[in-house]
C-alpha cells in the first residue's frame, strides 16, 4: 500500500512540475524535441511548434473596473504614463474625469479597455457615469 501511495504522489508531482513553465520537470523527458512535433493531419509532414500558454500579469498601470469599484481605487504614476482601465464588470461602464474635459472614455463594453496618457502632474479624480458609486483617483508626479 505504501508503494502505491508513493508512486501516486511521484506521478502527481511530476505532472504538476511538467505543467509549470518554471520547471523543466517531466516536460523535458516527455518532449525531447523542445516543443516541436510533426503534423500529419495536413499531409505535409511539416514541423509545428507547440506554444505553451502562460499567464501575463496585468500592467502595473492597469485599473480593473468591477461591479463594485475601481481596483485599485487610487494609483500614483509619473507624468507621461499611460493608464489602462479594463472593464471586468460584466456590463458597460465609463471612466470620466472630474476635471472638465480632461478625459472621458464614453461607454466601455465589458471586456474592453480604455487608455489615457497623463501629461501633467496633479491628482485627478474620476467616476463612472454609468455607475455613480464607482470612483477613483490617479496622482501624477513629475
Amino acid at each position: 500500500m505504501k508503494r502505491l501511495t508513493f508512486i501516486s504522489v511521484l506521478i502527481c508531482s511530476a505532472l504538476i512540475l511538467s505543467a509549470c513553465g518554471l520547471h523543466t520537470g517531466l516536460g523535458s523527458l516527455l518532449n525531447p524535441g523542445k516543443g516541436t512535433t510533426t503534423s500529419k493531419s495536413s499531409g505535409s509532414g511539416t514541423a509545428v511548434k507547440h506554444v505553451k500558454a502562460t499567464h501575463t500579469p496585468p500592467s502595473p498601470n492597469t485599473v480593473s473596473i468591477t461591479k463594485k469599484d475601481f481596483v485599485p481605487g487610487t494609483m500614483t504614476v509619473k507624468v507621461g504614463t499611460t493608464v489602462t482601465w479594463s472593464n471586468a464588470s460584466g456590463s458597460a461602464e465609463s471612466v470620466t474625469s472630474d476635471t472638465a474635459n480632461l478625459f472621458d472614455s464614453g461607454s466601455i463594453n465589458s471586456g474592453a479597455v480604455y487608455t489615457y496618457t497623463f501629461t501633467q502632474a496633479g491628482t485627478f479624480t474620476y467616476h463612472s457615469t454609468d455607475s455613480p458609486t464607482l470612483k477613483g483617483s490617479i496622482t501624477v508626479t513629475p
